[in-house]
């Protein structure tokens, strides 16, 4: 015979998870509603126009480790006190080291170092790249 605590347990479960999928199912289908209308007024405007080509922006999941906009300040206060270039492993760690972030895996650290190297790409005009025995600094 199954334990009737387990059986309860996951029977709360299935109807917590069944709930969220009919949520989900709803807000897609008014997010298809809107597409139509969307790609409708699009025709109206322009009959030649095939919105189905257009392709779709991928939404992207915000990291934890900065509000909007503080990554780069945080990069020009690092570079600012180095001594002598950095490289992007060196940058996060110390970047990390100032916002006492910790982190518990190597992935974890990749995620963070990538962002870094984000907010480095998008400022070529006001950060200098030197290339040093191969590596970047």
């Amino acid at each position: 015979m199954a334990e009737l605590h387990v059986i309860a347990a996951l029977r709360d479960k299935r109807s917590e998870l069944a709930g969220m999928v009919m949520g989900l199912e709803r807000q897609l289908a008014g997010y298809r509603a809107s597409l139509m209308h969307v790609d409708a007024t699009m025709r109206l405007f322009d009959p030649q126009r095939r919105p189905e080509d257009i392709r779709p922006r991928q939404q992207r999941t915000r990291g934890a480790w900065f509000r909007p906009g503080e990554c780069l300040p945080l990069i020009y206060d690092v570079l600012r006190e180095a001594p002598e270039p950095v490289t992007t492993r060196e940058l996060a760690a110390r970047i990390m080291a100032a916002k006492s972030i910790l982190v518990s895996d190597d992935r974890q650290r990749d995620l963070i170092e990538k962002t870094i190297l984000a907010s480095l790409n998008r400022s070529k005009e006001t950060i200098e790249r030197i290339r040093t025995a191969g590596v970047v600094r």
